[in-house]
């Protein structure tokens, strides 16, 4: 029986990895996603500063559009002093992505890297981390943290999955 229990396991289906949007779909967009203003008014409920959601310009060193100028990017603000808890929510944000359809985190500052590490919905079929290095890193460190929401998400979906979730999340001090 055993056997037969581990042969189930092994044969189930792998959960596919949410497809990432990047600034697709960034044409015609002059404001901020309602589900991104809904996030950043959870985030400032909970100690963060907002930093801004819509801007329409390119990436950091690039001439490709930022996803903020798709208006479901934000940028939430942190003091220096909660750092030790940021990572412990940003591994909490992850890995409740696909309930908060939140498709990619920047953390700038993080403890494993001068450079800070991204996570993404999708990272060649899974979802995952990225220790940034010299190379790749999504800009200089800094006291905040970048948060895209997938397009189909919605002020009353983000709250409603919050609700669900938060009893499971890291204090923030």
């Amino acid at each position: 029986m055993a056997a037969k229990k581990a042969v189930k396991k092994a044969l189930a289906p792998a959960v596919a990895a949410m497809p990432y949007t990047g600034n697709s779909d960034a044409e015609g967009k002059t404001a901020a996603h309602p589900a991104a203003r809904k996030l950043m008014s959870i985030l400032t409920n909970n100690g963060f500063s907002n930093l801004g959601i819509y801007a329409n310009r390119p990436m950091r060193g690039s001439t490709r559009l930022s996803v903020h100028a798709t208006g479901r990017a934000l940028d939430a603000g942190y003091k220096q002093s909660r750092q030790p808890a940021i990572t412990a929510f940003c591994d909490w944000l992850a890995d409740n992505h696909r309930e908060l359809l939140i498709e990619e985190i920047h953390q700038y500052t993080w403890e494993g890297s001068s450079y800070g590490r991204g996570f993404r919905c999708n990272r060649n079929g899974k979802p995952g981390w990225l220790e940034w290095t010299a190379e790749n890193n999504g800009g200089p460190g800094g006291f905040w943290l970048h948060i895209e929401v997938a397009p189909n998400q919605t002020p009353e979906g983000l709250v409603r999955a919050w609700k669900k979730i938060q009893h499971s999340r890291p204090p923030l001090p």
